[in-house]
């Protein structure tokens, strides 16, 4: 076969691999949509074809120059067998993986969707295969053989090395283990594994930082959240409230925000905006109609409370902002009027 003729096989079998092997894995196009497997196929830059492009044409250079004479040319099968390591180590997620080697706990699925990492796989693969009809050889003596081996090991060990380090995760104090809704609508509860010593000078310094991530002020579905954190992985990802090490109370409502070693209810004293509009839409009288007692319940449970004010440079949106906002509340008022003008209970009502 020519090489023309092979370098088009080539081309066919080690592109539509990848997208094959990530279809049949029921993997997602690069932007969250469709099948990957053609995604994978579409070599232009709205599709995730275009990021195997640079991997296959380094690739192609590496084997069609083949044969390599000399000294390199022992070593093109210990390239090769590198840069499937590479792709192994971009498939992994790294972070995971040293949480289950140094921790009590950790997710079982260490394997993620990353196409780069797949595409240089396969390719580096697939290559391996071609090296022989194109005249490359296999290493020959001690020397090649050594370091053949020592590139297959050292270039992805490097990478690993580097992509943890440089992964953000590793510099984050705090790993995320979850969250769920409270009983009463508002309540959140948030599991974290804290690497600091919780309630040492470290752990205040950087707890800031992660509760930023739940600030309830910009929540529109939670109003009190208790941030639970754990000196143990396992624990946290058991997310038994009573295990906790160190309980973070945070209040939409401007009430401040509570510090409490061990296990802390954040809930059961403090009355959340949800809790109070419940309570003044269950006082209404029933004879109304629906939308009158609605905005009824939304007038006396905003009535005393203190208007939420924004912080510079942080957009503040919650339901307990947009039930009390003084103008939307007097054009709902305006507008039930014109709608019920003809009916005196709920012209009463709305006085």
């Amino acid at each position: 076969m020519s090489r023309g003729a092979l370098f088009a096989v080539w081309v066919v079998i080690a592109w539509i691999a990848p997208a094959a092997i990530a279809g049949a894995l029921g993997w997602k196009g690069i932007w969250g949509s469709g099948s990957a497997f053609a995604d994978y196929l579409i070599p232009i830059p709205v599709a995730g074809g275009v990021f195997h492009v640079p991997s296959l044409v380094l690739v192609s250079l590496i084997v069609f120059t083949q044969p390599w004479y000399g000294r390199l040319g022992g070593y093109v099968r210990g390239l090769l067998l590198a840069g499937a390591l590479v792709g192994i180590a971009m498939l992994l997620d790294l972070d995971k993986l040293q949480l289950a080697a140094t921790t009590d706990g950790g997710d079982s699925r260490f394997w993620q969707q990353q196409p780069l990492g797949l595409f240089i796989l396969t390719d580096c693969v697939i290559a391996q295969f071609f090296i022989g009809a194109l005249e490359g050889r296999w290493p020959e003596g001690a020397k090649e053989w050594a370091v053949s081996l020592l590139l297959a090991l050292a270039v992805p060990s490097f990478y690993a090395t580097t992509a943890l380090k440089t992964d953000p995760r590793q510099n984050d104090p705090f790993v995320y283990a979850g969250s769920h809704d409270g009983y009463q609508r508002g309540d959140e509860l948030v599991f974290y594994y804290s690497k600091l010593s919780t309630g040492s000078d470290a752990f205040r310094q950087n707890a800031p930082k992660v509760l930023s991530r739940h600030d309830p002020r910009m929540n529109m579905n939670s109003e009190d959240i208790a941030v639970h954190f754990f000196d143990s992985l396992a624990a946290a990802q058991s997310q038994r409230v009573s295990n906790a090490d160190y309980t973070v109370c945070l209040y939409q409502d401007g009430t401040p925000t509570s510090w409490n070693p061990g296990s802390f209810d954040c809930f059961t004293d403090h009355e959340s905006f949800s809790e109070r509009f419940t309570k003044a839409h269950a006082a209404q009288d029933m004879s109304l109609p629906r939308d009158v007692r609605d905005y009824l319940a939304r007038r006396d449970a905003c009535d005393g409370r203190k208007l939420l004010v924004p912080i510079p440079g942080i957009h503040m949106d919650n339901m307990e902002v947009r039930a009390c906002d003084p103008q939307r509340t007097e054009r709902a008022r305006e507008e039930l009027l014109k709608k019920f003008e003809d009916d005196e209970n709920v012209l009463a009502a709305l006085q």
